[in-house]
């Protein structure tokens, strides 16, 4: 079997184009969980129940997060196989029967990643919506279409050989992973935090052995739209800040380029926000100017290469 677990709150519009998305796969689906996290309104629920006996939804009395929610379509989800989407994201048509075949050509892995692709929304103020199109169908995605979405995408022997640095250092969309559900086992999302709660729930499970393929296909589509809630900048960086502080004391950074460029982040971050603790974190990155020097040649070898995508000219 295999389980979608979709969060949602005041978005029906959004929802009914991500639950499309889902209802669309060359191999169905056997559950959709939708969880309403305490939605102002309930007249979009009988319409949603309509488009297919799979879906479920369950309602939260009060606002909880997006963690809770997830958890709570953890709970209640059956499937051999999981797939979290976000209520305003969507999946290529092929996602779920691409993941099966890979994962049974892979039975050693825990998971597959899809590349992704962005798209704007046409979410409108009456609350209908145009879904976008799900263009470039099978697209595999390279080194260059990556890099036209201005992300920076993550290396394959870095996926899945050091998965831990994988989901630290580089974007990867929740929706853009295909799970067995036996590799989750007791983990959870971390309810406390308001942003970064996946990458926390990636690294967990990475750090506690878990392994990872990647599929180049670009099979998980990201929706930008002004609702994202990584949009305001300065909101993102003071809010991230508990999950690299909750990666450290947790201890779920074992490798010492992982545990410097944790401290970097916070340091850069609490520099912004005037937080505490600079000085710690600080202490940390002048004590390590080789590591230093390795993420400066980093960061400079991904901007030369988004400032040279095509397009953009040398």
């Amino acid at each position: 079997m295999v389980s979608v677990i979709i969060p949602t709150r005041n978005r029906p519009a959004l929802l009914r184009a991500a639950l499309g998305s889902v209802l669309q796969q060359s191999r169905p689906v056997d559950q959709i969980v939708v969880v309403d996290d305490a939605s102002a309104r309930a007249e979009w629920i009988p319409a949603a129940l309509a488009l297919s006996p799979v879906i479920e939804i369950v309602r939260e009395e009060r606002n909880r997060g997006v963690s809770a929610a997830r958890n709570h379509g953890l709970d209640r989800a059956r499937g051999d196989y999981l797939l979290f989407l976000d209520d305003d994201d969507l999946v290529d048509p092929r996602f779920v029967e691409q993941g099966l075949a890979v994962l049974a050509a892979n039975p050693g892995a825990d998971g597959v990643f899809f590349r992704y692709r962005t798209t704007g929304s046409a979410d409108t103020s009456d609350g209908h919506e145009d879904p976008p199109r799900l263009a470039e169908r099978g697209t595999r995605a390279s080194l260059a279409v990556a890099l036209l979405s201005k992300e920076n995408p993550v290396h394959r022997a870095t996926l899945e050989r050091r998965p831990v640095t994988a989901f630290l250092r580089y974007l990867i969309p929740i929706n853009s992973g295909f799970l067995r559900r036996s590799a989750i086992g007791a983990a959870r999302f971390p309810e406390s935090l308001r942003q970064g709660e996946d990458t926390c729930f990636w690294i967990s499970l990475a750090a506690a052995g878990r392994r990872f393929v990647l599929d180049e296909h670009a099979y998980a589509v990201v929706r930008r739209h002004a609702g994202n809630a990584t949009r305001s900048r300065a909101r993102y960086v003071s809010e991230i800040q508990p999950c690299y502080e909750r990666l450290l004391s947790q201890g779920l950074l074992a490798a010492p380029d992982d545990v410097f460029l944790a401290h970097l982040k916070l340091l850069w971050f609490k520099a912004l926000t005037g937080g505490k603790g600079v000085g710690r974190h600080l202490q940390q990155v002048v004590a390590s100017p080789r590591l230093f020097a390795a993420e400066l040649r980093f960061w400079t070898a991904n901007l030369v290469a988004r400032l040279c995508r095509p397009g953009r000219g040398s």
